[in-house]
């Protein structure tokens, strides 16, 4: 079993609200409160088509074992702050970085153990093994791809001008094809 938690949220959104009112041309601050609230939601939905959190996030993975800890959740991943593991007398430690090696710049990046290394005995439990890393482009919107912006904009604008449920041609719960096409090439691709 392999699972994450956020332990530390991002501070920020990629889009500001500044942003997002000039994107939709709007000047006056009646639907701020609705346009931060799409703001969210595009971004949500956008880092979860590209299997990526935008902005620094602190996440916790859980596994069963090292071999699905080999992969870690979401990109792109700037930091690994621990392994730890529960050994065979089900004491949580932390293992050695000697141990293993940080394959940080593949996407998905990755935990291998290193050369002539073996991983410690773990007890069984789904929770064995957990690892804590920082992902995000940085912790500032700047930091952010302009394409990823660029996209977050798009799909802004098309609940901004879909607000109902039901729309006669078009279906506003879905990302757009060109928003798609966008992201596309952020797009982590995790294979089991």
């Amino acid at each position: 079993m392999k699972t994450y938690q956020v332990i530390t949220q991002a501070s920020t959104y990629p889009v500001s609200l500044t942003e997002a009112k000039s994107h939709l041309k709007v000047d006056t601050t009646a639907d701020d409160t609705y346009i931060t609230s799409i703001i969210k939601a595009a971004t949500q939905l956008s880092e979860e088509y590209t299997n990526r959190f935008f902005i620094d996030t602190v996440i916790e993975q859980t596994c069963s074992d090292f071999e699905q800890l080999q992969t870690l959740f979401k990109s792109k991943v700037s930091a690994v702050t621990h392994v730890k593991y529960y050994d065979s007398n089900n004491s949580l430690q932390t293992l050695d970085t000697a141990v293993y090696d940080e394959q940080l710049d593949y996407e998905p990046s990755q935990i291998q153990l290193a050369d002539g290394k073996s991983f410690p005995s773990i007890t069984k439990r789904n929770d064995a093994v957990v690892a804590k890393y920082t992902v995000g482009y940085g912790s500032a919107a700047s930091d952010v791809p302009e394409i990823i912006k660029q996209a977050i904009l798009l799909t802004i604008a098309n609940f901004y001008q879909n607000r109902n449920s039901v729309v006669i041609g078009r279906i506003a719960t879905k990302l757009p094809m060109n928003v798609k096409w966008l992201l596309d090439t952020y797009k982590v691709q995790i294979v089991a």
